[in-house]
């Protein structure tokens, strides 16, 4: 079982763990949302990856937890559009992926269409499996019946691309 940490408000988290639940064929993922409210029960518990969608307003307490939880990642992703400020220890262990629409961030847009995206992977990304995932352009659909957001389709890629899933 693979846990999975997205510190992201409850409709943004709703939105993406729908789609991933719908979109992925890995049954093994186990999405836990963490926020400033839950963060303090979330200590003990061991993601694999932390996603971090928003700004992040914690207190000392809750920054420390933050930290020990990121140290014990594999995988931390962050939205660089907005969590600039974010400071993750560089640990050897632990793979660092941004997102955003910024030109220093690890996965971003390249270009969007009606009902297309097209993702461009800036930097090699070893995934789950130990495979590495090349720069290069992807093309992704974009449901036209759901209302997600640019970054949250991103975050979506990112985690489909440390699992070794394909996103609809």
């Amino acid at each position: 079982m693979h846990f999975i940490g997205i510190f992201a408000n409850n409709i943004e988290f709703e939105d993406i763990k729908r789609h991933i639940i719908n979109s992925s064929k890995r049954k093994d993922l186990k999405i836990i949302n963490i926020n400033e409210k839950n963060i303090e029960n979330m200590k003990n518990i061991v993601f694999e990856t932390i996603v971090l969608t928003q700004k992040i307003k914690l207190n000392d307490i809750q920054k420390n937890i933050l930290e020990k939880i990121c140290d014990n990642c594999k995988y931390v992703i962050i939205n660089s559009d907005i969590c600039a400020d974010i400071k993750i220890k560089a640990n050897k262990l632990i793979n660092c992926i941004t997102y955003g629409l910024n030109q220093k961030s690890t996965i971003t847009i390249s270009s969007v269409q009606d009902e297309k995206a097209i993702v461009y992977i800036q930097r090699n990304i070893n995934n789950i499996e130990g495979k590495k995932i090349e720069m290069g352009e992807s093309s992704i659909n974009i449901p036209k019946d759901k209302c997600l957001k640019i970054e949250n389709i991103l975050a979506i890629f990112s985690i489909f691309a440390v699992y070794s899933s394909q996103i609809n």
